[in-house]
């Protein structure tokens, strides 16, 4: 979106009823701790229930979207949850990792295309 533009930022793909998404949830803290602004979408969940795991969890987005239908994430190419997508200050994807986050892929795919240019 317009807001975004101009600011490298990362697209997080998330669920409440995702049991991946919960294992990766510390990353995207840290993540977020470290500076790093990340907008979460919520895929096929209920406002609620997406609520209530932030609030367990704590809350790591800058900005949360709601996609009840999935047709967001499919536009992204997404193929389920959760899914990261690194998007450039230019606004385009430079990297999309399918699956949890873990400290080595913040390492070698995160990061790097965070600061690529």
């Amino acid at each position: 979106s317009a807001d975004m533009a101009g600011r490298p930022h990362l697209i997080n793909v998330f669920a409440s009823w995702c049991t991946p998404c919960r294992v990766e949830h510390p990353m995207l803290i840290a993540l977020r701790d470290d500076g790093v602004e990340i907008v979460g979408i919520a895929y096929k969940d209920a406002p609620t229930a997406s609520a209530r795991f932030l609030d367990e969890l704590g809350n790591p987005f800058s900005a949360v979207a709601l996609d009840p239908d999935g047709r967001f994430a499919l536009e992204l190419g997404t193929a389920g949850v959760p899914e990261t997508f690194v998007i450039g200050a230019d606004g385009t994807i430079k990297a999309v990792h399918r699956g949890p986050l873990t400290p080595d892929v913040v390492e070698t795919i995160i990061l790097p295309a965070l600061a690529a240019h």
